[in-house]
């Protein structure tokens, strides 16, 4: 069986990724690995597997779109509590100092199984427990890496509810920004304040 990150890159190959396709990409590479993993029938399965897929997916999107932003995958940050399993998703590092942590929350919006298109509920950070615990992280980097920029990235962002809320009230606190990975703008904003901070630590 093909791993989740060559599935992905399988994908991102085959689909020529670039920055108009993004959803097509990531809506892609959730139904290959619904396939692969036989997650129709292994239910309990579906949150890892489709998280594993968005933080590869990610990954990769930034790897082609924006190659210049150096991103370690799974980082302990023992001074902000999240080590063993509970490590930061990505890190942008200049040499021992932390630039940045991204957050990377996201999942499927639907399922095929035997032909049938079936809705999954709150994807991304339309789940308010989702949300809450990304914003928990954000404060512990707050907290103990004061100077280190915190992203929240995402396959869906909330328009409505306590999740929006609770969005609106950290962005542009301790979160400076949420990124649908979907939107190249939101992307590309991401990066510009990354590569800023970058300048700013030479």
């Amino acid at each position: 069986m093909s791993t989740i990150e060559s599935l992905t890159r399988q994908v991102a190959d085959r689909l020529k990724l670039t920055n108009n396709n993004l959803r097509v990409y990531l809506d892609t590479c959730f139904e290959e690995v619904s396939i692969a993993y036989n997650l129709c029938r292994d239910y309990q399965r579906r949150a890892e597997k489709f998280g594993k897929t968005f933080e590869e997916c990610f990954k990769i999107i930034m790897e082609r779109l924006f190659p210049d932003i150096p991103l370690t995958r799974c980082v302990s940050l023992p001074e902000a509590c999240m080590v063993r399993g509970g490590e930061a998703d990505f890190a942008v590092l200049l040499g021992r100092k932390i630039v940045a942590v991204i957050e990377a929350k996201g999942s499927a919006d639907h399922i095929i199984c035997k032909g049938r298109h079936i809705e999954l509920p709150r994807p991304g950070l339309l789940r308010t427990d989702t949300v809450k615990k990304a914003i928990c992280n954000a404060y512990q980097v707050s907290r103990t890496y004061p100077d280190t920029l915190f992203f929240i990235v995402t396959s869906h962002k909330p328009i409505a509810g306590n999740a929006k809320c609770i969005c609106d009230l950290a962005e542009g606190d301790i979160v400076d920004k949420i990124v649908d990975a979907t939107n190249y703008a939101e992307l590309q904003e991401m990066a510009s304040i990354i590569r800023r901070r970058l300048l700013e630590v030479l």
